[in-house]
């Protein structure tokens, strides 16, 4: 037990604490239904500097609470396992192997337990159904042949992400962007600039 008070765990015994309090605390919020979590949740992939690393960690798109508290656990886990098994070394050579280490497997993780977690009931739309919708640019540029990923609402209210380029080779559109679905060609949305 004294080999886990060396100051080489100290990361990875901070990850478990914080681990055990959110898990205590998601536990007991389910148990007396309170989303104690619920601000967490919502539409963080958005953000266009972490909309890509969010959809690595998490392709399933779990709440984000239970991303959270996964990653704790697998950086302590990981942490502790590593220097149990490899012996003792510098934080400066433990960290980013476990932090990568902890990245690629908090993805397997999210995957499994978005494919086990039950998913609220949705409407189906068709992409059909996406044509002459309005979609607004997210990230980067779109110009022809150089599509950039859009965000849609459909009728029901849910958001899609899809990938979109000009109609048009001399259009270019840019971040928040407002553009108007023609069609569809493959996976890609063709789309023109929505006139104000």
């Amino acid at each position: 037990m004294s080999l886990l008070m060396q100051s080489e765990f100290v990361p990875y015994n901070i990850a478990f604490a914080v681990f055990g309090i959110f898990a205590i605390l998601e536990i007991l919020s389910l148990l007396i239904g309170m989303g104690l979590f619920d601000f967490m949740e919502g539409d963080y992939e958005t953000d266009v500097s972490l909309g890509g690393f969010f959809s690595y960690i998490n392709p399933q798109k779990i709440p984000l609470s239970m991303v959270i508290i996964s990653f704790f656990f697998i950086f302590g886990l990981f942490g502790i396992a590593l220097l149990s098994f490899f012996g003792l070394m510098p934080l400066f050579i433990s960290l980013p192997i476990v932090s990568l280490s902890t990245l690629i497997l908090l993805r397997h993780l999210t995957t499994f337990i978005g494919k086990i977690m039950p998913r609220k009931t949705t409407q189906v739309v068709g992409d059909e159904s996406f044509i002459s919708q309005v979609a607004i640019i997210l990230d980067g540029s779109s110009s022809r042949g150089n599509p950039a990923r859009a965000k849609l609402k459909d009728i029901y209210g849910s958001f899609h992400y899809i990938r979109v380029e000009p109609l048009l080779d001399e259009d270019i559109f840019l971040q928040d962007d407002e553009v108007i679905i023609i069609s569809k060609q493959g996976s890609i949305f063709l789309v023109q600039k929505r006139l104000s």
